[in-house]
């Protein structure tokens, strides 16, 4: 890797954690771990390398020690670090362990089959708006609950069974052919994308709070809500597994 690049890709990394500052510490953190898996994943820092003292990395991206350590917590979690006492935290992988565990299965990336997701989930709930009914939100909010049951028991399967039935409805209520079918083929790929999140389940919780805001503006009949409620999810629930891409949710 030349200079020039180093220094592009730092200097992305720099103006992000510029950013970090004006954030939610839940916000804060969920950057950190981007970061930091950007950083992996472009050879700044090496597999088997260590990584800088948490001292220097929370002063650089400017943000608490606490904040810093759910992030490396997370990112290990994932199966990318390893953190050992008094040592500092060491790389141990490229991608995380959901990752390498969807390419040994399928043919397309896990990063592609969730901006796909992306863009027609995004779409199917703005379209929904103008069909659905109040049986509809009924049967919504019954996988919803379901869902929060069995999240909170930490029944992973059955939580990802719920989420797949809560998803499907607002593809089906969509009423467009052409997403119902093309995601209808690839049931074994959705039903695969909506459990690997569960891989960190202290942040499962953001699952349900993610589809309550769904819910909320499907009730309401909101398409622009509803459309950027699916989307800012599947953002979520890609980053849950270790998948980073760019979203243009308004």
């Amino acid at each position: 890797m030349n200079l020039s690049f180093n220094y592009f890709l730092e200097s992305q990394s720099s103006m992000k954690s510029t950013a970090l500052v004006k954030r939610s510490s839940s916000q804060v953190t969920d950057q950190a771990v981007e970061i930091i898996h950007e950083r992996i994943q472009n050879g700044i820092y090496p597999v088997g390398s260590a990584l800088p003292s948490q001292r220097e990395l929370s002063s650089e991206l400017g943000i608490s020690r606490a904040s810093l350590r759910e992030a490396l917590t997370r990112l290990a979690a994932l199966g990318l670090l390893n953190i050992m006492a008094g040592k500092g935290a060491y790389v141990t992988a490229l991608e995380s362990q959901p990752v390498e565990q969807w390419n040994i299965q399928f043919k397309i990336s896990l990063k592609d089959f969730y901006q796909l997701r992306y863009i027609l989930e995004g779409f199917s709930a703005l379209l929904a708006c103008e069909y659905i009914s109040d049986h509809d939100i009924e049967t919504l909010n019954q996988h919803f609950q379901q869902l929060k049951a069995a999240i909170e028991a930490h029944h992973w399967t059955e939580a990802a069974e719920h989420d797949f039935l809560f998803h499907q409805l607002i593809i089906g209520l969509s009423n467009n052919q052409s997403i119902i079918q093309s995601l209808k083929n690839q049931t074994d790929w959705m039903k695969q994308s909506q459990i690997l999140p569960f891989v960190q389940p202290n942040l499962a919780y953001k699952t349900v709070q993610e589809h309550e805001q769904i819910l909320q503006a499907l009730s309401q009949r909101n398409a622009a809500a509803a459309e950027k409620a699916m989307r800012l999810h599947i953002v979520g629930a890609a980053q849950r597994a270790g998948v980073y891409f760019s979203s243009h949710s308004v």
